[in-house]
C-alpha cells in the first residue's frame, strides 16, 4: 500500500470513524481512501473547526473516534487554536497534518512553498508531536499516537507526514496488540485511601466539586454510592454538571461560594483548581483537601491538610468506598452535618427564588435571562447544550440545567470564544439521536459562523440560537470610551439578521424578539429536521440594566 492508504487503514484499524478536514496539498488524495473502507469524511470550512469538531466528538463520545486531518503551511497554524483547547481541556484528539518536505539544509530557507516546521510549533501543547520518516513507520506511529493521546491524563497529538512519505509503498500490519484507550496505573497508595476514608467520615461539613475528568473514567455508579450514602453535598466545574444531575437533592452549585468557603473537608474529583475555582482561594484556611487526578501535575497540595491521590478516579472511589463500607463507620457528627446540609439548602431555596424572580420579568428588550428561561422551558432532560460567549454563557450557565454525563460544553479551561457551532457539530455526531442545542453570543458566533454550512451539507441537524445584543456590553465600552462620533470599534451594527446567513446555506432559518416567540420558532425548528439558526434580538445594556429594580 501507499502511504495514504496506510494512513487510511491504521486509522479503521484504531476505531476512527469519522475524520474532519479540508481536502488539500499532500493529503488530498488521502481521503477518498478513508472513504472507500467506512470512515466518514466531514468537509469543514475552516481547519481551526475540524480540530474542534473532532475532539467534541471524542469528549461526547468517551473515547478517540475521531481525528483531524490538515495540509501544509497555513492550514497547519489554522489548526493551532484548536489543538491549544484540546490541550488546556485535557481532550484527546489525533491531528495528522500532510507536509511538503523540509530538509535540515533548507529548514530555514524562506520563499519555500507552504514549509513548516509544525513539529517544532506544537510541541508544547501536545502531549507528543512528531513526524514519520518512511512509509513503514505510518502504523507503528499512528498507534502509539493514539495511545499517548488517551494514556493517563487525555490530550492532543501532532503527527506530520511528508508527502514522498505518503506517496511511498510499504506493506500494512496491523497494530500487534488490542489498542487500550486508557491505562490504568499498577497500584495506588493504601494509606492514602484509608486516611481520605478516615477524614471523610469524621468531616463535620465535607463536599465533593466534580469535574469533566471524570468522562474518562465514567465512575458514575461510584460517586452515587458516595454521595447518597454518606450525604455529602457536591458542586460542579461548568463542564463538570451532569455526571449527577443538577436537580440531584445535594447538588448545590446555586451556593457554590457558600460552600467552598465553609465546608471544612473538600473532595475534589478529576476538577482542575484553576481559575474557574479561583485557585482555591475560597476554601476555608484550615480545609482538608482530598486530590483525585490520573495526572500527578495537576494534583494540589499546598493546603496544610492535602491529600493528593494519583489514579483512576473509578479505582480510587470503589477503593475509597470499601475502606469506608469496612470501617463500619457511621459519619461522626452526624447532626452538624445534617445541620451543613440543610444551611446549604436553604441558601439554594432562596437563591433559585431570586433567579426565578429574575428570569421572569417581562421586559423588551428581552434580557439574556429571559431568553434562557425561555429555551430551560423547551429541552428534553437529555439535550446536550453547548454554550459560547462572554455575557451570554454566564447568563446560559446561570438558566440551563444539565442532567446526564457529557452533555455541557463550554470554551472550557481556556475560555476561548468561536467553539460553539464546531463543538455542537461533533457533539451531534458523536449521539445522533440527541438534541444538540448551541446558545451563543453574536460576537462568538461570527468566528465560526461559516460552519453552518457545514453543519447543511453534512445533515447534522443542530439548533444555533444567536443571542444578538449588538456585541453585548461592547456597546457601553464603544460609548464609554470612544468619541460619539467614531467608526464602531468595541460593537458590532445593529440588528444584523444573521439568520439569513442559514438560509442562504439552505437551513431553517428564523428572527425573534419577543420572548413568547422563543418557544414556538424551537418547535418549528426541531419540527424541520434540518440545520436551524435562531437570531433573537435582546437588550444590548442587559449587563448594566437592572431588572430586579
Amino acid at each position: 500500500m501507499n502511504g495514504h492508504e496506510l494512513v487510511a487503514r491504521t486509522l479503521k484499524t484504531l476505531g476512527v470513524t469519522h475524520v474532519y478536514s479540508i481536502s488539500g496539498g499532500p493529503i488530498r488524495p488521502t481521503l477518498p481512501v478513508c472513504s472507500q473502507i467506512g470512515i466518514r469524511l466531514i468537509g469543514v470550512r475552516h481547519q481551526q473547526g475540524a480540530v474542534l469538531m473532532a475532539a467534541a466528538q471524542n469528549y461526547g463520545a468517551g473515547r478517540l473516534t475521531a481525528v483531524a486531518m490538515v495540509s501544509a503551511g497555513p492550514a497547519v497554524t489554522n489548526a493551532a487554536t484548536g489543538i491549544l483547547v484540546a490541550w488546556d481541556n485535557c481532550w484527546p484528539v489525533i491531528v495528522i497534518a500532510g507536509t511538503f518536505p523540509l530538509s535540515k539544509s533548507n529548514i530555514h530557507r524562506r520563499g519555500i512553498f507552504q514549509a513548516l516546521d509544525g513539529v517544532a510549533v506544537f510541541q508544547t501543547i501536545t502531549k507528543w508531536s512528531t513526524e514519520v520518516d518512511s512509509s513503514s513507520q505510518i502504523g507503528e506511529i499512528l498507534t502509539q499516537g493514539f495511545q499517548k493521546a488517551t494514556s493517563a491524563q487525555p490530550g492532543p497529538i501532532y503527527i506530520e507526514i511528508p508527502e514522498n512519505v505518503l506517496n511511498e509503498t510499504h506493506s500494512f500490519q496491523p497494530p500487534p496488540d488490542a489498542y487500550s484507550p486508557s491505562v490504568l496505573p499498577a497500584s495506588i497508595d493504601s494509606s492514602q485511601i484509608e486516611c481520605a476514608a478516615k477524614t471523610l467520615i469524621e468531616a463535620t461539613r465535607p463536599a465533593v466539586i466534580l469535574g469533566k475528568g471524570l468522562r474518562w473514567a465514567n465512575p458514575i455508579g461510584e460517586l452515587r454510592s458516595l454521595i447518597e450514602t454518606y450525604h455529602i453535598p457536591f458542586i460542579t466545574s461548568p463542564m463538570g454538571r451532569g455526571y449527577l444531575p443538577d436537580d440531584h437533592p445535594l447538588c448545590f452549585n446555586v451556593a457554590r461560594d457558600i460552600l467552598q468557603m465553609k465546608a471544612d473537608v473538600l473532595l475534589v474529583l478529576c476538577a482542575r483548581l484553576n481559575w474557574t475555582f479561583r485557585f482555591g482561594n475560597q476554601f476555608a484556611r484550615e480545609v482538608k483537601l482530598i486530590h483525585v487526578d490520573i495526572a500527578k501535575e495537576e494534583l494540589v497540595d499546598s493546603c496544610p491538610h492535602s491529600i493528593c491521590i494519583k489514579g483512576d478516579v473509578k479505582q480510587v472511589l470503589q477503593e475509597l468506598l470499601g475502606h469506608m463500607k469496612k470501617s463500619h463507620a457511621t459519619p461522626q457528627c452526624s447532626g452538624e452535618r445534617e445541620d451543613w446540609v440543610k444551611h446549604l439548602k436553604d441558601l439554594r431555596h432562596r437563591q433559585t427564588q431570586k433567579l426565578e424572580e429574575k428570569i421572569t420579568v417581562s421586559h423588551l428588550p428581552m434580557s439574556p435571562h429571559r431568553l434562557m428561561k425561555e429555551i430551560r422551558d423547551f429541552l428534553p432532560r437529555n439535550a446536550i447544550c453547548v454554550m459560547d460567549g462572554r455575557d451570554t454563557l454566564a447568563a446560559a450557565q446561570e438558566v440551563l440545567p444539565c442532567f446526564e454525563p457529557a452533555s455541557r460544553f463550554t470554551p472550557g479551561s481556556n475560555g476561548c470564544m468561536g467553539i460553539g457551532i464546531p463543538f455542537a457539530i461533533g457533539a451531534k455526531v458523536s449521539a445522533p439521536d440527541r438534541l444538540v442545542v448551541v446558545v451563543t453570543g453574536d460576537m462568538a458566533f461570527g468566528i465560526a459562523a461559516m460552519e453552518m454550512e457545514t453543519a447543511v451539507r453534512h445533515k447534522i441537524p443542530i439548533i444555533i440560537i444567536v443571542v444578538n445584543n449588538d456585541g453585548g456590553c461592547a456597546t457601553n465600552v464603544q460609548k464609554k470610551l470612544y468619541p460619539a462620533d467614531h467608526e464602531l470599534v468595541a460593537m458590532f451594527q445593529p440588528h444584523i439578521p444573521y439568520e439569513k446567513i442559514m438560509a442562504a446555506c439552505g437551513g431553517y432559518s428564523e428572527s425573534v424578539d419577543r420572548p413568547e416567540q422563543v418557544l414556538p420558532a424551537l418547535h418549528r425548528a426541531v419540527a424541520s429536521g434540518l440545520p436551524t439558526c435562531l437570531n433573537v434580538y435582546v437588550d444590548t445594556q442587559a449587563p448594566f440594566n437592572n431588572y430586579m429594580g
